[in-house]
């Protein structure tokens, strides 16, 4: 498989910030193709059928690399059959095995041996303890436990003395703070407006690749994600399209989710593929001067409040969910006041944790607001998606908003929260962005206060806003699975053809998104 590097620091992508992330050895485990012995052929005429039944049987076991090595041998009889339908099922489930192993990918003496080499002060006790029970992220397959491709960068998270040792991150952290509580105790020119201090940024994806690292045919869908018109964040122009011959939508820039939508015929690609997309965006400070007792009473009868306070995908709302809701609150009806409770729960109880999103729903039948639930453990993403779970559970419409954060210097990923308040509208929370203060060795009570404080009902303008909620569909609607269902921060790809291999590694391997704040 090609594109290792740029393939799992997607999910990094995803999280709060970029300059958090430990050394991480990154390993990709391809799929196998060799033959399987021991297995016979029901009949001469249908010989992918009985392979493909094998697979799912191997795969109910979770062995995982003999179910794979038997998915792809039967995709390649399905093909010779004619039967694309069932060559496209073996693809997806051979594609799904592999990110499964792609995203848990060390045994236990390989991540042994990766805290040694990251943390070579580590006495044998600690490494045990920090990889006992459920400690870390694991699961099985292959008859063994396998671990976190992000357990050694988590480790710091959940061990304050390692993450205070790190001057570094120290120092980043220290000026992240020093920042945003300039901002807060700054006031705004006008009390009375939500809006304040607009920034302007200019946004360019690159996708260069080679044409001997693409397929000769077949089509290659790609989604390109960019900003929308919502709220804070206004003025959002597509400046360029090369080449448009690919463009097959106009941007939807004024819709849930901002996307580039480009159709890549193999066939007549003859030179190496290069696409460029550049785009401008205005994103403002928000400021909330709410009233708790001018609040007004929800519209329960509206498609907003239908919508954003039943569960759907990664928000999911379970019995645990809603009672851990119900238990946070207490007694409190004020929806901001409730909301406050739920912001101030999550960012002292949940650890921040880099999360395994590539196998979440729809991939499996987990969920992201479910697994938070049960360890206490999320990201930025994951956080926003159990702060909304719980806020809908008690009526109060929520969602999870994203694209990319700036706080680092450069544009990487980033997700939070806004729960709807009628007379006031959207009002921004981000749990994860408020846990920085957690990590300053050295930090007055005053400081954390304003931090945690400028994080609730208010915002900064380095944000750029992609999706208003996750597992927003894609415009146009995806055929079978992209590599990251419920974001868009990076290109998501489908390949028109039936195949296992995951073509988004050689999309990720060759683009770049450059985001620069122009005025």
């Amino acid at each position: 498989m090609r594109g290792n590097r740029k393939l799992i620091s997607m999910v990094r992508r995803i999280q709060f910030p970029a300059w958090q992330r430990g050394l991480i050895c990154i390993v990709l485990i391809s799929a196998v193709l060799a033959s399987v012995a021991g297995y016979a052929y029901a009949s001469e005429s249908n010989l992918g059928g009985p392979l493909y039944q094998q697979a799912q049987a191997l795969e109910t076991e979770t062995r995982y690399g003999q179910a794979i090595a038997l998915y792809n041998q039967a995709l390649t009889l399905f093909l010779e059959e004619g039967d694309d339908e069932s060559a496209y099922e073996c693809g997806e489930a051979a594609r799904k095995l592999s990110i499964i192993q792609l995203t848990y990918p060390w045994t236990l003496e390989q991540l042994k041996q990766l805290i040694r080499d990251a943390y070579p002060h580590a006495t044998d006790e600690q490494i045990e303890s920090w990889t006992s029970g459920e400690n870390v992220q694991q699961t099985q397959y292959d008859g063994e436990a396998h671990y976190f491709s992000d357990a050694v960068a988590n480790l710091k998270y959940r061990h304050m003395d390692l993450m205070h040792a790190d001057e570094v991150v120290q120092q980043a952290y220290h000026d992240l703070v020093g920042n945003i509580n300039s901002i807060a105790q700054t006031e705004p020119a006008l009390p009375w407006a939500q809006y304040h201090n607009p920034a302007t940024y200019r946004g360019t994806h690159t996708i260069s690749i080679p044409r001997e690292e693409l397929p000769k045919t077949g089509t290659i869908r790609v989604w390109l994600p960019i900003p929308i018109n919502n709220g804070p964040q206004t003025g959002v122009t597509v400046d360029s399209i090369s080449p448009e011959k690919w463009l097959k939508l106009p941007p939807s820039v004024d819709q849930d989710i901002g996307l580039v939508y480009m159709e890549v015929p193999m066939e007549e690609l003859e030179e190496d593929l290069f696409i460029e997309v550049c785009f401008t965006f205005t994103h403002y400070e928000q400021r909330f001067a709410v009233d708790p007792s001018n609040i007004g009473e929800y519209d329960t009868d509206s498609d907003l409040y239908k919508s954003y306070t039943s569960p759907y995908g990664n928000t999911e709302i379970n019995t645990e969910i809603r009672e851990m809701a119900h238990s946070v609150v207490g007694d409190e009806s004020n929806p901001y006041h409730a909301a406050r409770k739920i912001y101030d729960y999550i960012v002292e109880n949940v650890t921040y944790s880099f999360m395994p999103h590539f196998v979440f729903w729809p991939r499996t039948e987990l969920t992201e607001s479910t697994y938070v639930h049960r360890y206490q453990w999320g990201d930025c993403g994951a956080q926003s998606m159990y702060f909304s779970a719980m806020c809908r559970a008690l009526g109060i419409p929520a969602r999870t908003t994203g694209g990319w954060q700036l706080f680092s210097g450069e544009f990487s990923g980033h997700f939070w929260a806004e729960f709807y308040l009628p007379n006031y509208g959207w009002v921004p929370v981000d749990t994860s962005a408020a846990q920085a203060e957690l990590y300053l060795k050295d930090i007055g009570d005053a400081q954390r206060r304003t931090f945690i404080d400028y994080f609730f009902a208010n915002q900064d303008s380095m944000r750029c806003v992609v999706q208003k909620d996750t597992d927003v569909p894609l415009i146009p609607r995806v055929g079978n699975s992209v590599l990251l269902p419920m974001a868009i921060q990076t290109p998501a790809v489908e390949y028109s053809l039936p195949t296992s291999e995951i073509l988004d590694e050689v999309i990720l391997d060759h683009w770049t998104m450059q985001c620069v704040r122009i005025e």
